[in-house]
């Protein structure tokens, strides 16, 4: 379905197939609404790699924490009928030794104070089968344990410093819980997820599984892939375990484009509703809210959130100045977060080359310089990979195989980087492009990629 332009549609397929390729993704499902509706909705790769069933748009991911912005939603609504504040205290709410100036605000923002537990990150090893920290999460008391025996990690006051912590949104939920009476996963299914006709969204694993069109998560091992159980967040459903496909999610989209209405039905006052879109933390990908995160894009903001459980990523993003929305899925990490592909695909709808902004610029230049070098006849190798933003070097001959040093960008378009040598000194490393040779210049040596 499509109501776009054909050369915007082409940039669009274009851009997400090559990253598909690329970053070796499985599958990928994208929607692009308005305030009206679906304007174009399409799958690339598979949600199954054995029998090749195609990603659509109707095919249910993970969103992991995309699901923090449902949690501040539900908040916003209670906060709406008088039932709850903003600045509530936690410790008003729950039997839980947390700070008597902790507050829901803080917990949202990700200010309180709190560094991130790790509880998400113990509970998708265990559940993956990748790794097991031996903690005690297996109740709401294992997990209250290991939030007041952090006391001593809290790092100051309150409102003073960012850090992102999943087990804030947790409390989060259980402050939910203690108001309404209600679990929160029913809550928020009966109060956003009906009213909002996502009806191929849950919380339930085996409702999950009740689907033809779900994705298969795929987990990287040694830079292969292989099918991976799915990491049903049922400790930490406030802080990332809805499970949706992107229709679903441009139907949320449309509430915040439509300040808090769906289909002529209102969920939740304005007022209430913008305070989740606030500045209340700089982060480095711009100004963080309540479950939300302001970013500038070809000049333009875009409010939006990313999330990921390993095995299955997630980016929702919208532009009340544009009226449009974006929602992207994965089914596995490609080792960035999907709000670059939600960035790219925005550019590329306000007419923008998405190819030209700094991330896919970067990432160009790295994959460019990236490859297998060799000096003259061979004797010696040279090997270069890209590692985070950056690319690492090793280089290596016949008298010794060489260990892998991380090269750090002076100007990465002219292709300048040093290295640190052993005695911290740093080494001038560089890429010089003639005609379809490209060279490696270090130390001593010049190698030509092969």
């Amino acid at each position: 379905m499509t109501d776009l332009e054909s050369s915007t549609v082409d940039r669009i397929d274009s851009l997400l197939r090559e990253r598909l390729r690329e970053d070796e993704l499985p599958g990928l499902s994208l929607a692009v609404t308005d305030g009206d509706g679906i304007v174009y909705a399409s799958g690339y790769g598979s949600r199954d790699l054995e029998s090749n069933d195609p990603a659509t748009p109707e095919t249910v991911y993970g969103v992991g924490s995309v699901s923090k912005s449902f949690a501040a939603l539900a908040v916003a609504q209670l906060v709406d009928e008088g039932e709850l504040s903003f600045d509530d205290a936690v410790a008003d709410h729950l039997e839980i030794d947390v700070p008597d100036d902790v507050t829901l605000h803080h917990l949202l923002s990700h200010t309180s104070g709190y560094p991130s537990l790790a509880v998400s990150e113990a509970l998708i090893a265990r559940q993956l089968d990748v790794g097991e920290a031996n903690v005690p999460l297996g109740t709401q008391g294992d997990f209250h344990a290991h939030v007041e025996g952090a006391r001593d990690e809290i790092a100051g006051e309150p409102g003073e410093r960012w850090l992102y912590c999943n087990s804030g949104y947790t409390l989060v939920g259980e402050v939910i819980e203690a108001v309404t009476g209600r679990s929160f996963t029913e809550y928020v299914e009966s109060e956003i997820v009906e009213p909002l006709e996502m009806e191929r969204s849950t919380y339930d694993g085996d409702v999950f599984e009740s689907f033809d069109d779900r994705m298969t998560p795929y987990f990287r091992d040694d830079e292969e892939l292989e099918p991976a159980a799915l990491p049903v967040r049922e400790r930490s459903a406030a802080a990332g375990g809805l499970l949706a496909p992107v229709t679903d999610l441009a139907n949320y989209l449309r509430l915040h484009l439509h300040g808090g209405t769906f289909e002529g039905s209102r969920l939740v006052s304005e007022e209430p509703l913008e305070r989740c879109y606030g500045a209340y933390a700089e982060t480095p990908s711009g100004p963080y809210g309540y479950g939300w995160r302001t970013r500038e894009v070809c000049g333009r903001e875009l409010i939006g959130h990313g999330g990921s459980i390993v095995v299955s990523t997630a980016y929702v993003g919208f532009s009340p100045a544009e009226d449009l929305g974006i929602a992207i899925l994965a089914n596995a990490s490609p080792g960035y977060g999907l709000a670059e592909l939600g960035k790219g695909v925005f550019a590329a709808l306000v007419g923008e080359d998405p190819r030209d902004l700094p991330f896919f610029a970067r990432k160009n230049r790295l994959e460019e310089l990236a490859g297998e070098y060799e000096t003259y006849r061979g004797i010696k190798q040279a090997e270069v990979e890209i590692e985070g933003g950056t690319l690492r070097l090793r280089v290596g001959g016949p008298i010794e195989d060489g260990s892998w040093t991380p090269l750090v960008p002076v100007d990465l378009e002219a292709g300048e980087f040093h290295a640190l040598t052993t005695a911290g000194e740093r080494q001038p490393v560089r890429f010089e492009r003639d005609g379809d040779d490209l060279s490696l210049y270090v130390d001593r040596w010049r190698l030509h990629r092969t």
